[in-house]
């Protein structure tokens, strides 16, 4: 009699994050709002395959006090695990962190029922973004970006993206129609894809100086069938050309506020500047360093605790 044939799962590894001493409900707030950063700064590296925010919200009484689990490879778990420890430091975070490595396929997938489409839509325009495993509802928009989970941020599901989106839809809706678009620091290519996807007479530039993100950005190009659409460059802004009449930059404020004179001179006339990746209690140290290179604010919108910034130049 024959042995049945087994297979070995791939490896995967998860971190768990807990938070720790809070100093009671008022200090559990803050902490909650600096874990939610933590979250997003580590969605931002690629060693990070995914990272899952659970609180009440999503799975009630079971989990009073928020906690991230962030899904990696074993062979970036422990690099993983002290740029966490990294991070928590500079965020004032007392965290309690726990690794696993498993093999089971059950546990590799469950994580997918945290993820679902997201819709964007104002008056006149709408955009869909929906993991590949989920399939399209008879009412979904016509307009859509397909985009898993992966090793660059930017699958629609933070804060920090939506609020990009948003803008990026009401631009649209309004009858914006730039003829150059700059994603910076692309990441996945998420916002450069609804760029070409809403503006379809305009060339989109998506730029991330992380080789690794620049090619996440191309594979996710040629699975929404828009590899012609792009050009996708490994570099960073100074390396870029001007005359862009619409920049995007999901990038956070350590990086956005040293960068300003560069945005701005690689804008075009009347042109407009998206910021994101913005704490609302960090906006005015930002808006601060772009007034400093004639940019003033035209909108804002905020989204829990984070924020976009509209920007143009003075008339």
């Amino acid at each position: 009699m024959e042995e049945a044939a087994t297979t070995t799962a791939e490896p995967w590894a998860t971190l768990l994050v807990q938070l720790g001493e809070t100093g009671g409900p008022e200090g559990l707030s803050g902490a909650a709002e600096r874990l939610e950063a933590l979250a997003a700064l580590i969605a931002e590296d690629p060693r990070a395959l995914g990272v899952e925010t659970r609180d009440a919200s999503t799975l009630g009484n079971r989990c009073e006090i928020p906690e991230l689990t962030i899904y990696t490879s074993p062979v970036d778990l422990e690099p993983l695990t002290a740029e966490v420890s990294r991070v928590a430091g500079d965020l004032d975070l007392d965290l309690r962190l726990t690794a696993t490595v498993r093999t089971d396929d059950d546990w590799r997938d469950t994580w997918k029922q945290f993820y679902a489409p997201i819709v964007v839509a104002s008056a006149t325009s709408a955009l869909l973004v929906r993991p590949s495993w989920l399939e399209r509802r008879p009412d979904d928009p016509a307009l859509e970006l397909v985009l898993d989970p992966g090793r660059a941020f930017g699958t629609g599901q933070h804060e920090t993206t939506r609020l990009c989106l948003d803008v990026l839809v009401a631009l649209a809706d309004a009858g914006l129609a730039p003829a150059r678009v700059l994603d910076l620091g692309c990441g996945s290519g998420i916002l450069a894809l609804a760029a070409a996807r809403l503006f379809p007479a305009a060339a989109v530039l998506a730029a991330d100086n992380d080789p690794e993100a620049a090619d996440t950005a191309a594979e996710n190009a040629a699975i929404n069938q828009l590899e012609d659409r792009l050009e996708i460059r490994a570099t960073t802004v100074l390396a870029l050309p001007d005359g862009f009449d619409l920049i995007l930059a999901n990038i956070r404020p350590s990086v956005l506020v040293p960068i300003a004179g560069d945005v701005a001179a690689r804008l075009a006339p009347g042109g407009l500047v998206v910021l994101s990746g913005i704490l609302g209690e960090e906006a005015d140290a930002v808006l601060a360093a772009y007034a400093g290179v004639e940019l003033e604010l035209a909108d804002r919108r905020d989204l829990n605790e984070w924020c976009a910034l509209v920007l143009r130049a003075r008339r």
